[in-house]
Protein backbone atom coordinates (compact mmCIF):
# COMPACT_ATOMS: atom_id res chain seq x y z
CA UNK A 1 0.00 0.00 0.00
CA UNK A 2 1.16 3.39 -0.89
CA UNK A 3 1.69 6.23 1.25
CA UNK A 4 -1.08 8.46 0.18
CA UNK A 5 -3.31 5.59 0.16
CA UNK A 6 -2.21 5.00 3.84
CA UNK A 7 -2.70 8.66 4.84
CA UNK A 8 -5.96 8.94 3.49
CA UNK A 9 -7.38 5.80 4.90
CA UNK A 10 -5.89 7.50 8.56
CA UNK A 11 -7.91 10.95 7.32
CA UNK A 12 -10.86 9.24 6.83
CA UNK A 13 -10.97 6.12 9.38
CA UNK A 14 -10.46 8.65 12.30
CA UNK A 15 -13.59 11.08 12.42
CA UNK A 16 -15.74 7.70 11.95
CA UNK A 17 -13.91 5.78 14.74
CA UNK A 18 -15.42 7.81 17.29
CA UNK A 19 -18.95 7.50 15.56
CA UNK A 20 -19.13 3.84 14.52
CA UNK A 21 -20.51 2.56 16.92
CA UNK A 22 -23.05 5.16 18.69
CA UNK A 23 -20.75 6.79 20.13
CA UNK A 24 -20.59 10.80 20.57
CA UNK A 25 -24.17 10.98 19.25
CA UNK A 26 -26.39 13.21 20.38
CA UNK A 27 -29.61 12.50 19.25
CA UNK A 28 -31.69 8.74 21.25
CA UNK A 29 -33.33 7.97 17.99
CA UNK A 30 -30.32 7.98 15.75
CA UNK A 31 -27.90 6.17 18.69
CA UNK A 32 -30.47 3.20 18.93
CA UNK A 33 -30.37 2.90 14.96
CA UNK A 34 -26.38 2.66 14.63
CA UNK A 35 -26.37 0.71 17.65
CA UNK A 36 -29.65 -1.84 16.88
CA UNK A 37 -29.96 -1.91 13.55
CA UNK A 38 -27.15 -0.82 11.27
CA UNK A 39 -24.06 -2.52 13.21
CA UNK A 40 -25.76 -4.84 14.67
CA UNK A 41 -23.19 -7.57 15.71
CA UNK A 42 -25.80 -10.30 17.01
CA UNK A 43 -27.44 -12.99 14.54
CA UNK A 44 -30.99 -12.44 13.51
CA UNK A 45 -33.32 -14.86 13.17
CA UNK A 46 -33.64 -15.12 9.61
CA UNK A 47 -29.79 -14.90 8.37
CA UNK A 48 -29.52 -18.78 7.22
CA UNK A 49 -33.11 -18.95 5.95
CA UNK A 50 -33.28 -15.97 3.66
CA UNK A 51 -29.36 -16.91 2.84
CA UNK A 52 -28.10 -13.74 3.91
CA UNK A 53 -24.35 -14.31 3.99
CA UNK A 54 -22.50 -10.58 3.17
CA UNK A 55 -22.78 -7.85 5.72
CA UNK A 56 -24.12 -5.59 3.53
CA UNK A 57 -27.51 -7.91 2.99
CA UNK A 58 -27.93 -8.54 6.39
CA UNK A 59 -27.75 -4.96 7.17
CA UNK A 60 -30.24 -4.23 4.71
CA UNK A 61 -32.26 -7.21 6.12
CA UNK A 62 -32.22 -4.71 9.38
CA UNK A 63 -33.27 -1.53 8.20
CA UNK A 64 -35.74 -3.27 6.05
CA UNK A 65 -37.11 -5.24 9.63
CA UNK A 66 -36.52 -2.24 11.53
CA UNK A 67 -39.24 0.14 9.03
CA UNK A 68 -41.58 -2.75 8.52
CA UNK A 69 -44.58 0.23 7.60
CA UNK A 70 -42.15 2.88 5.71
CA UNK A 71 -41.29 3.09 2.15
CA UNK A 72 -37.54 2.08 1.59
CA UNK A 73 -36.10 3.04 -2.31
CA UNK A 74 -32.76 1.29 -2.80
CA UNK A 75 -31.02 2.79 -5.77
CA UNK A 76 -27.57 0.05 -6.36
CA UNK A 77 -27.42 1.38 -9.54
CA UNK A 78 -24.50 3.64 -10.53
CA UNK A 79 -23.72 6.90 -12.51
CA UNK A 80 -26.58 9.03 -14.82
CA UNK A 81 -29.13 5.96 -14.19
CA UNK A 82 -29.06 6.29 -10.21
CA UNK A 83 -29.02 10.11 -10.40
CA UNK A 84 -32.16 9.77 -12.81
CA UNK A 85 -33.52 7.21 -10.15
CA UNK A 86 -32.64 9.79 -7.20
CA UNK A 87 -34.13 13.33 -8.46
CA UNK A 88 -37.54 11.24 -9.47
CA UNK A 89 -37.31 10.07 -5.39
CA UNK A 90 -36.90 13.28 -4.38
CA UNK A 91 -39.46 14.74 -6.22
CA UNK A 92 -42.22 12.23 -4.58
CA UNK A 93 -40.80 11.76 -1.26
CA UNK A 94 -43.00 11.87 2.24
CA UNK A 95 -41.73 12.24 5.89
CA UNK A 96 -42.02 8.42 6.52
CA UNK A 97 -39.77 7.83 3.15
CA UNK A 98 -36.31 6.40 3.74
CA UNK A 99 -33.84 6.53 0.52
CA UNK A 100 -30.81 4.02 0.50
CA UNK A 101 -27.56 5.23 -1.44
CA UNK A 102 -25.86 2.07 -2.86
CA UNK A 103 -21.83 2.90 -3.84
CA UNK A 104 -21.61 6.71 -2.54
CA UNK A 105 -17.73 6.74 -2.33
CA UNK A 106 -17.38 4.95 -5.93
CA UNK A 107 -19.47 5.74 -8.62
CA UNK A 108 -22.39 7.90 -7.16
CA UNK A 109 -20.18 10.00 -4.49
CA UNK A 110 -21.72 13.31 -6.74
CA UNK A 111 -24.69 11.91 -6.07
CA UNK A 112 -24.43 11.44 -2.56
CA UNK A 113 -22.71 14.79 -2.16
CA UNK A 114 -25.97 16.35 -3.76
CA UNK A 115 -28.14 14.38 -1.71
CA UNK A 116 -26.55 15.61 1.13
CA UNK A 117 -26.97 19.00 0.73
CA UNK A 118 -30.26 18.99 -0.85
CA UNK A 119 -32.84 20.80 1.34
CA UNK A 120 -35.14 17.86 1.38
CA UNK A 121 -33.09 15.32 3.04
CA UNK A 122 -32.98 16.15 6.65
CA UNK A 123 -30.90 13.35 7.98
CA UNK A 124 -28.30 11.07 6.36
CA UNK A 125 -25.93 8.73 7.85
CA UNK A 126 -22.54 7.80 5.77
CA UNK A 127 -21.52 4.37 6.11
CA UNK A 128 -18.72 4.26 4.04
CA UNK A 129 -20.26 2.47 0.96
CA UNK A 130 -24.29 2.78 1.65
CA UNK A 131 -25.81 5.80 3.00
CA UNK A 132 -29.38 5.75 4.43
CA UNK A 133 -31.74 9.72 3.52
CA UNK A 134 -34.27 10.15 6.02
CA UNK A 135 -37.00 13.47 5.29
CA UNK A 136 -38.51 13.73 8.40
CA UNK A 137 -39.34 17.48 8.34
CA UNK A 138 -39.93 17.37 12.55
CA UNK A 139 -35.98 16.33 13.28
CA UNK A 140 -32.94 18.86 12.78
CA UNK A 141 -30.58 18.71 9.26
CA UNK A 142 -27.46 16.43 10.26
CA UNK A 143 -24.94 14.59 8.22
CA UNK A 144 -23.66 11.15 10.58
CA UNK A 145 -20.21 9.73 9.38
CA UNK A 146 -20.23 6.36 10.27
Amino acid sequence: MNLRRTTHLLITALPRALHRHGFGVQSPWAYELIRDVLFEPLPYYAYEEQKLTTPMQRQLFRIRNHYPGKPIIIIDDKGEEAIRQCEATLQGVTPDTLLIIEHIHDENAELWNHTVHDPRAIITFDMRQRGLVFFDKKRIKQNYLL
